[in-house]
Formats: C-alpha cells, sequence, structure tokens
C-alpha cells in the first residue's frame, strides 16, 4: 500500500536532520528527556496534533516525511478508543536512525 509517515520537528532541527536524518534519542522539545524513536504519523495533521500543538512557544515548524518502505520496522501504537470507521493508528514509533536520503522536506508553518 501506498504509505508516506510524516514528523513535524522545529525550523531550528533543520540543519541537523538535513545533515543526519532524524536520530532517536535527540533531546525533547521541552528539554526534559531523550526518546529511544521518532514519532510519526501516517497523517500530517494527527502529526501535528501529536507534537507541535503541544509547543506553542516553537514558533517555526517543518513538516518532514518518510516512504514506508524506507524505514525497517516500527511499533505502531494504536488510539485508545475506536471510531465509527474503526481503530486507527495514531503514532508510528521507529528506534533507528531515519538517513537524510529517506527524509523529504514538504513544508514548513508558523504558530
Amino acid at each position: 500500500s501506498d504509505l508516506w509517515l510524516y514528523h513535524w520537528a522545529p525550523r531550528s532541527r533543520r540543519a541537523s536532520i538535513k545533515r543526519l536524518g532524524l536520530v532517536p534519542g535527540s533531546i525533547s522539545i521541552d528539554k526534559a528527556w531523550r526518546p529511544p524513536y521518532v514519532c510519526f504519523s501516517d497523517d500530517p495533521l494527527l502529526a501535528w496534533s501529536l507534537s507541535g500543538h503541544f509547543h506553542p512557544e516553537v514558533e517555526e515548524w517543518d513538516l518532514w516525511a518518510v516512504w514506508h518502505a524506507d524505514v525497517k520496522g516500527w511499533e505502531a501504537i494504536p488510539e485508545n478508543y475506536r471510531h465509527r470507521e474503526g481503530s486507527y493508528i495514531k503514532e508510528f514509533r521507529v528506534y533507528h536512525r531515519v538517513f537524510k536520503r529517506h527524509v523529504h522536506y514538504v513544508a514548513s508553518r508558523s504558530q
């Protein structure tokens, strides 16, 4: 199936992402921890609601996309409740580096 995975990151991380790709263990936005994974969603709006939505202090954001076949394995985190259409995966956690050649810049947004 056709599946793009989306990740929002602060604009300040653009140079690092272009140089290294997406790397688990990077310091969180609130500087509170180093998640051992990179979070994705299969929908840009859902990805926003899981990240940028919670950080209004970050003024500029970049949206990145990765083709599912370029990610070798992920953990799917389902939503805790069911919609009329059925349950869905709210988050994909990738525990390894996604190399820069597989990470595509999509768009930017400001708060």
